[in-house]
């Protein structure tokens, strides 16, 4: 039976674990923001700070469709939930088409009183790295040859995200040097050695974490600037230097509240 609610971890969809579970609600959640703020002079009010994004929660509740007197069975049910939602992985709801949100803790259930039948059980999915939801497929924009020149990007979502940059040295000639730059960030490398045909990566994993590599090389210590490259929502111009021409390919996956 297919649901109307389904909720999936890694590609897996939960009621397709065992078909007496059955979703009762799904909750996306909301981004948890921190606001500092300092009193302002003059005996009311407040100024803000600043403002962080702290973490992202969502949670399933499932009920287990096995008579209660089956203690036995309704545990077997339970635990395989419980398998199903072991693992921190991407996580995908069926009424957010194209979204998705990596959850780097999963806290499981209490099976309480499991002759209980009426009882619903809730798994909660935390995102600490990057507490969004995100685009499951990046925008992405491609200049087939170029070594000084700017290219637009969308930022699809309604916060700041992150941009990857991949560059193919196509001179044939060692790069030592590439700049890039966008809404008031920039990342300067220098010392690259990046040969003929060989790929510059500026990218970010699941953790949400900056990345650097030149071929199969870790370039990260090769870099100064702004602590990453971070995109507006809406359009966003990307600046780019290099010693010589190559191919760029600029990406952002969108983010949401």
């Amino acid at each position: 039976m297919i649901l109307s609610r389904r909720i999936a971890l890694g590609g897996v969809q939960l009621d397709e674990a065992d078909e007496r579970i059955i979703i009762r609600s799904i909750d996306p959640g909301i981004p948890e923001e921190e606001v500092s703020t300092v009193e302002m002079i003059g005996g009311a009010g407040k100024r803000i700070l600043r403002k962080h994004w702290e973490t992202l929660e969502a949670r399933v509740r499932f009920a287990i469709n096995v008579p209660k007197r089956e203690l036995e069975l309704r545990r077997e049910v339970f635990e395989t939930a419980c398998d199903w939602a072991r693992n921190p992985g991407w996580v995908t709801v069926n009424f957010m088409p194209g979204r998705r949100m990596y959850a780097d803790y999963v806290q499981l259930p209490n099976s309480g009183d499991l002759w209980n039948w009426t009882e619903d059980f809730e798994i909660r999915f935390v995102a600490h790295n990057v507490p969004f939801w995100q685009d499951e497929t990046a925008q992405q924009a491609t200049v087939n040859l170029i070594s000084s020149g700017s290219v637009g990007i969308e930022n699809a979502g309604d916060v700041e995200s992150v941009l990857d940059v991949t560059f193919v040295n196509r001179s044939g000639k060692t790069i030592n040097s590439v700049a890039v730059g966008v809404n008031g960030h920039s990342i300067t490398l220098t010392d690259l050695a990046l040969g003929g045909s060989e790929t510059l990566r500026i990218y970010h994993g699941e953790d949400g974490l900056l990345r650097i590599r030149a071929g199969s090389r870790n370039v990260y210590g090769k870099y100064t600037g702004s602590d990453d490259l971070y995109t507006a929502p809406g359009p966003n111009t990307v600046t780019f230097e290099a010693e010589r021409a190559g191919k760029l390919t600029v990406a952002c996956a969108g983010r949401y509240v």
